[in-house]
């Protein structure tokens, strides 16, 4: 039953996020739209008790926050046109994806230590799985929204 009622949710705010984007809702409306689909459906996935979601979700965003951030400030820095980038220019923002990279992964193995506090490993592995499996739903529904306009 709480299985049939988390995936209805997640139906529901998956199809209203839909629509919003079809309506040229706000921006920030249907990213709290898919970010609470995105919650109902991992939580499903993993199989999270109510105990564990409230210990893990809060981590799970300010990871999240952290790696956005890490990866917008890497980004930030490079916006001109890579046709116009001296040989030197391109080796050097090739060095700063890797350095991002790199703290981007020491970012993950610090939370996925945390989150072993909190949640089981199979549970990681699951989070894993569905967040890739989540990202093919949304992207199969933004086509298929994309072909109805």
């Amino acid at each position: 039953m709480k299985r049939l009622l988390i995936l209805f949710l997640f139906c529901a705010l998956t199809l209203g996020g839909t629509v919003a984007m079809a309506q040229n809702g706000r921006p920030q409306d249907r990213r709290e739209n898919v970010e609470a689909a995105k919650v109902a459906f991992l939580t499903d996935k993993m199989g999270l008790t109510a105990e564990q979601s409230q210990k893990f979700w809060p981590l799970y965003n300010e990871y999240e926050t952290k790696r956005r951030d890490l990866v917008r400030s890497y980004r930030s820095g490079y916006r001109e046109d890579v046709d116009q980038l001296s040989e030197q220019e391109a080796k050097n923002r090739l060095d700063g994806m890797f350095s991002t990279r790199e703290r981007e992964l020491e970012l993950e193995k610090e939370y996925v230590a945390r989150y072993q506090r909190v949640i089981s490993s199979n549970q990681i592995i699951k989070l894993y799985r569905s967040e890739r499996e989540f990202t093919k739903l949304l992207l199969k529904k933004l086509e298929a929204s994309n072909k109805a306009q």
